[in-house]
């Protein structure tokens, strides 16, 4: 598989996976899909398989179709397999000790079930592994074309705070966007500057705006400035 990400200026959002009436609306084509650029679909994780080693487990029971519809509305779009904590701590030390088998199983899986790549939204005890985790797959993965997101929560600690010392050098090497999400009162004209101050390229950097937490949802005046913020500064995207 070759990657689909020709867009100058990314949109990426979630789609969930475990909601009938999410579905529904896909196939009542209730969603403007053509607005995203890319869908991170929720949420999978990282089991263990019989032939050694970890790979991808959609857990969601409407995954498979919610993906199907998507790429049938809209062909142009990326879809990347969102994976949480489960599993990633443990598929780093089988790759350590067995030749990086789990991450050569995640790439078949990708390829064979039709993603473009993943999008690691780790928030717990996965985090001091991502860093890790992404320089074990990002060889293997650009080889085949496929994609690294990392999704940070809390932006504003910063990559060190959030996923360790090595984490910049990590990210600039292996990971193709790094979206900030945004569940506070910060904004992307707050959150950025952090990350490129620490050494992290603007060029992988999404900014966020928060349509989840309705305490601190952004306005659409403000997604409209942080918009023009990250065009300004050479930001990969927008990520909500």
């Amino acid at each position: 598989m070759t990657s689909k990400m020709t867009t100058a200026f990314e949109i990426a959002t979630w789609y969930d996976t475990w909601n009938q009436r999410g579905l529904d609306n896909l196939v009542n084509k209730k969603v403007p899909l053509n607005y995203a650029t890319r869908y991170n679909l929720a949420f999978g994780q990282l089991s263990t398989v019989t032939s050694g080693g970890y790979s991808i487990e959609m857990t969601g029971q409407f995954a498979n179709a919610v993906k199907e519809q998507i790429l049938a509305q809209a062909p142009g779009v990326v879809v990347y397999a969102g994976l949480g904590d489960t599993g990633i701590a443990e598929a780093v030390h089988d790759n350590n000790h067995n030749s990086n088998r789990s991450t050569q199983n995640i790439v078949a899986w990708l390829q064979a079930n039709g993603y473009s790549g993943i999008s690691i939204d780790a928030e717990s005890d996965g985090m001091r592994y991502v860093a890790e985790f992404v320089t074990q797959l990002g060889p293997s993965f650009k080889s085949a074309g496929l994609g690294i997101a990392v999704s940070a929560p809390w932006p504003g600690s910063g990559p060190a705070i959030l996923y360790g010392s090595n984490a910049v050098q990590a990210f600039n090497d292996n990971v193709d966007a790094i979206e900030l999400q945004d569940y506070s009162s910060a904004s992307t004209p707050d959150d950025a500057p952090i990350w490129t101050s620490a050494g992290v390229k603007a060029s992988i950097l999404m900014g966020g705006v928060c349509t989840e937490n309705s305490n601190v949802q952004t306005s659409l005046t403000d997604t409209q400035s942080w918009t023009q913020y990250a065009l300004q500064n050479g930001l990969k995207g927008m990520f909500s």
